[in-house]
């Protein structure tokens, strides 16, 4: 059985997700445990390549990063197509926008998330019971200072959210022109440019659960209230398009 690894609130996996859904492509799917589950997906990855989540196990072969198991599902499921030769320039253009904004999310969740000790008790294993869960918080630390150590990180993540972050948002409402799609149709320009707004305010828990915690550390009320337009479009893109 295809089997993809990943974090459940990150949006690289939700757009593999949504991209092997969409497809109606079967697999099974594995939560990754930052630090404690590296060793499994060392063994996993190809060799060569660096060890991250999403990554797809399907008949022997390794597909890492999200836009690459995108293509796989293209090329398994069934459906209407994602990537239209015509579009590829264009949704390359949006998936590089969002690799840019999903990398100063990241940054500021993990910042977030080693001051909140609710959703430090949230992030641990699902199978650990409750009182344990909050007995053991703390702990989470380790693996968020782990992510940060292994990833790239802004040093100042006031100047990237203003530099990096509003400027692609603003590009994407100009875009959009109050139009429904990106390119006349819904596309992976779509799928990858509604995740980066997952860090302004989460999606509703019927698409991607997250605890209040979670939930208040993915949130950034400033940009929220810059962009709310940008966020009911990605709400009716999620409406339409992705299965609760």
């Amino acid at each position: 059985m295809r089997t993809l690894y990943g974090l459940s609130y990150s949006g690289w996996t939700e757009k593999a997700r949504w991209a092997l859904d969409h497809h109606r492509v079967a697999y099974r799917y594995r939560e990754h445990l930052p630090l404690i589950g590296e060793p499994v997906l060392r063994w996993r990855t190809p060799r060569g390549a660096r060890p991250s989540v999403p990554l797809l196990f399907d008949e022997g072969e390794a597909f890492s990063g999200s836009f690459a198991i995108a293509r796989r599902a293209e090329e398994l499921g069934q459906g209407e197509p994602l990537f239209s030769a015509q579009d590829l320039p264009s949704i390359e253009r949006w998936e590089a926008d969002s690799e840019q904004v999903l990398c100063v999310a990241r940054a500021k969740v993990v910042a977030g998330l080693l001051h909140n000790r609710q959703a430090q008790a949230e992030s641990l294993p699902a199978f650990l019971p409750e009182g344990l869960r909050s007995l053991l918080a703390p702990s989470a630390k380790l693996g968020a200072r782990f992510v940060a150590r292994k990833h790239t990180t802004p040093a100042d993540l006031d100047a990237a959210t203003r530099d990096t972050v509003i400027p692609t948002l603003e590009r994407l409402r100009e875009s959009l022109g109050g139009q429904p799609y990106l390119l006349g149709h819904f596309s992976y320009a779509d799928v990858t440019a509604a995740v980066m707004l997952q860090f302004v305010r989460p999606v509703d828990d019927r698409y991607l659960p997250l605890g209040p915690g979670t939930r208040e550390v993915w949130t950034d009320t400033a940009l929220a209230a810059r962009f709310p337009d940008l966020l009911a479009w990605r709400d009716g893109l999620y409406a339409k398009h992705r299965r609760p």
